[in-house]
């Protein structure tokens, strides 16, 4: 008699497919994945998410200060999701701070704050003085970050250095409108009848680690006329060659000759250069006395022997005319004149 074995379902595994079986079960069951959630909030600041929603492990978040707050240097500013679904450790590193410090014109930040960024209230910081300023030691050169997040007044530390002496300009004049400490501007100019050379103004300023003037001293040039116009017939009366501002020339006709317009000009100055004050005169010849178309003659006549006219008679010659004495009185009795 045949024993019938049981039959084994043909849904088991037989027992050496048990642990393939296992194997993909687990790689057919959903993943799960480590993640963090929102980053943790942090007094002052914002994290930068981008649009991020998910945040698997190794995620770094980086926060950003408030406005009106500053980064603490020093401290870190983001957070990165660890393996355990958790977000690492962060401080609170926001917090008040001044703006950069008060920019003066006489001082610059000592090369230790130059660099930082970040002023806390009751924050410190010095100054040293720019060239061309020299240290007042009796006023204090540093500024303090107040409570309410602006910077103490700043006193003024540092004074202004001061250029040497300029000197004088012979023939001209140094015009001094402010000072001569640095930073100050003078010009120059020359009198009337002298002529500029040079740089009109100069500036107080460092030069060779010292302060000096910017130009040398221009120099004054007297200016000159040209050459006096000579004239007709005349002369000019002590010639010299050279004539300078306001100095003048006299002419002199020769003999025969008049003088007609001015005998002197004299030397002025227009735009820096010399003139004459005038055109010259000129010399003209003297016309000749004409002769008298008349002449009186007074004499005594002895009358001719055949004439009627009676001795001791005087004639009068005047021009063309001749009148007896007798005739002339016998008129003058006539007129009453005499009697």
């Amino acid at each position: 008699m045949t024993v019938a074995r049981p039959s084994v379902p043909a849904a088991l595994p037989l027992p050496g497919e048990l642990p393939r079986l296992l194997l993909l079960l687990l790689l057919c069951l959903p993943a799960v994945w480590a993640d963090c959630g929102p980053p943790p909030a942090v007094p002052n600041a914002q994290p930068s998410l981008e649009g991020r929603t998910s945040f698997p492990e190794d995620t770094i978040v980086t926060y950003k200060c408030d406005e009106s707050f500053m980064k603490i240097p020093g401290k870190r500013d983001s957070v990165i999701c660890l393996q355990n679904s958790q977000w690492s450790d962060i401080e609170e590193f926001c917090n008040r701070s001044c703006d950069a410090p008060t920019r003066l014109n006489f001082a610059s930040l000592k090369q230790l704050y130059i660099t930082q960024n970040y002023f806390p209230v009751g924050t410190v910081v010095e100054y040293e003085c720019r060239p061309g300023y020299r240290r007042d030691p009796s006023l204090l050169a540093k500024l303090t970050c107040l409570q309410n997040l602006k910077w103490s007044t700043a006193a003024e530390f540092c004074k202004k250095k001061s250029c040497p002496n300029p000197g004088e300009i012979p023939n001209g004049q140094i015009n001094v409108p402010d000072g001569i400490l640095f930073g100050a501007t003078i010009s120059f100019s020359c009198n009337t009848g002298y002529k500029l050379f040079g740089p009109t103004t100069s500036l107080c300023l460092t030069l060779d680690s010292g302060i000096q003037w910017s130009d040398p001293l221009p120099e004054c040039r007297e200016i000159y006329c040209p050459a006096p116009p000579q004239i007709d017939n005349g002369i000019i009366q002590g010639e010299r060659e050279h004539y300078g501002y306001r100095q003048s020339i006299t002419y002199l006709c020769n003999r025969g000759f008049t003088m007609i317009g001015e005998h002197s000009i004299y030397c002025t100055v227009n735009d820096d250069e010399g003139e004459w004050s005038g055109p010259p005169p000129e010399c003209r010849a003297t016309r000749s006395t004409p002769a008298s178309r008349t002449t009186k003659h007074f004499h005594e006549t002895t009358p001719d022997k055949g004439s009627g006219t009676s001795s001791g008679t005087t004639h009068l010659l005047s021009g063309y005319t001749c009148f007896t004495l007798t005739g002339l009185l016998g008129t003058l009795v006539t007129m009453g004149w005499l009697t």
